[in-house]
């Protein structure tokens, strides 16, 4: 008999790890940015990340009606999965829009070869790899910069920095891996999204994610990070999964962070 209630247990645990991939949580954030231009008050970014081919998140209606609200489509990487179309999902990216731009920078697995391989979609002018971009409000300006993956990718950092520095005003900045908030001079932006661990995919009660693909302090995996003298750091766990397609504990997500004034990080 116990052998049976365990064997229940197992296959039940499962089926629920086969089936969380597809419940999709919706995160929202508030970060107070020291000297965020008036204009910027409110300034709504929506943040994706791995989406790894799925598809679904576009039609799901809670992701429509930030989409509808949202200022800012914020892309930070992995785009595809080698057992899911590429030209579907190629088409719903080619269809996003916002009022203040969409940005994408690359994840790891965003590479073949050594070479950035995103086709059939063309991200042209919202890939800002080693970039940084101005939007601009009744003559008030707000940064965005971008660092694609450490590994697979060629991240200047240091070239990002320099522009910056050149340009006064508050900064975002989207890296694929969360370890870019510990880069020299990160102090600079206020504001980092990022992704890549997929808040580890699986996490044990208790224990934490046995996988936290970054080398941050601590046993930080994905969600809020506020330390003093540093941006405040929001990791994705993601849409999709690498690997085997399984979650546990660890939900997909989409994310909405507004902006609001302040000297104080909320």
């Amino acid at each position: 008999m116990a052998y049976v209630i365990v064997g229940a247990i197992i296959v039940g645990l499962l089926l629920y790890a086969l089936w969380e991939p597809y419940w999709i949580q919706a995160s929202e954030h508030t970060v107070a940015v020291p000297g965020l231009p008036a204009a910027f008050e409110g300034f709504r970014i929506l943040h994706l990340s791995d989406i790894h081919g799925r598809v679904g998140v576009f039609s799901w209606a809670p992701f429509l009606r930030w989409l509808a609200e949202a200022d800012v489509v914020a892309l930070t990487g992995d785009l595809y999965s080698p057992t899911r179309s590429r030209r579907r999902l190629a088409e719903r990216l080619s269809q996003l829009t916002a009022p203040d731009g969409v940005y994408y920078i690359s994840g790891n697995h965003d590479y073949r070869n050594g070479q950035l391989s995103v086709e059939p979609w063309q991200p042209g002018e919202s890939r800002i790899d080693n970039d940084v971009r101005v939007i601009e409000r009744r003559g008030e300006k707000l940064w965005i910069a971008g660092l694609p993956d450490f590994v697979k990718g060629k991240p200047d950092w240091d070239k990002v920095r320099r522009e910056l520095d050149e340009n006064a005003g508050p900064a975002i900045l989207l890296a694929h891996r969360p370890d870019a908030w510990q880069l020299p001079g990160i102090e600079r932006v206020s504001l980092i999204l990022s992704g890549h661990t997929h808040g580890g995919q699986v996490v044990i009660p208790g224990f934490g994610a046995p996988l936290r693909h970054n080398r941050l302090p601590g046993r930080y995996v994905a969600g809020r990070l506020d330390k003093p003298g540093h941006p405040v750091l929001i990791t994705s766990r993601g849409l999709g999964t690498s690997e085997l397609p399984v979650r546990f504990g660890s939900r997909p997500e989409v994310l909405l962070i507004r902006l609001t004034r302040g000297d104080e990080m909320h």
